[in-house]
């Protein structure tokens, strides 16, 4: 069955595998990213694993700030490219949950919006924090689908949505800074 552009089974039996060996569902993502010059970077997708498997890809994705920030404005900066993450993410969860749930989608649109105080990313007051305080984000659906069923579809995306529990929780990290000689 395919709903949404969603192959139902292959979903399903995936679904199934993992549960039958969790192994098989471990997803691992790398992205190296360049500086170019300016403000401009290049990001470089080459591979990711899945279940222990690494599979090979290859994508590159620009970024740079705008004008009034610095740069050259020839592509989205880290922070557009930041909330289309989110949005993508969560339009994978809407569409593949409707599918499952047998909800048919003729639209879905998530503008998402996020205001940086920028002192913080200056380093001009510690107080201030140089990320996001509030991200808030609007969904769009058009479906003939009930509205209970729907809301049932929006509490499924927010509990399963990586980058929505990316956004919503914090994430330990782990830097490392390695200096090389001339």
């Amino acid at each position: 069955m395919n709903l949404n552009d969603i192959d139902v089974n292959a979903l399903g039996a995936f679904a199934n595998d993992v549960k039958q060996r969790p192994e098989t569902g471990t997803a691992g993502f790398k992205v190296t990213t360049r500086w170019a010059s300016q403000t401009k970077t290049v990001a470089t997708v080459s591979s990711y694993q899945l279940g222990g498997k690494t599979i090979e890809r290859s994508f590159d994705i620009a970024a740079d700030e705008p004008v009034e920030l610095l740069g050259t404005n020839s592509a989205p900066n880290p922070q557009e490219l930041l909330l289309a993450a989110l949005n993508a993410c969560m339009s994978v969860g809407y569409a593949a949950n409707a599918a499952v749930m047998g909800i048919k989608l003729e639209k879905l649109e998530i503008e998402s919006f996020g205001q940086l105080d920028l002192r913080g990313f200056l380093g001009l007051d510690t107080s201030v924090k140089p990320g996001y305080e509030e991200v808030s984000y609007t969904v769009r659906i058009k479906s003939n689908a009930p509205r209970e069923k729907l809301e049932e579809l929006h509490a499924i995306v927010m509990k399963t949505s990586p980058n929505y529990s990316n956004f919503a929780t914090a994430i330990r990290m782990v830097p490392r800074l390695v200096v090389e000689g001339s």
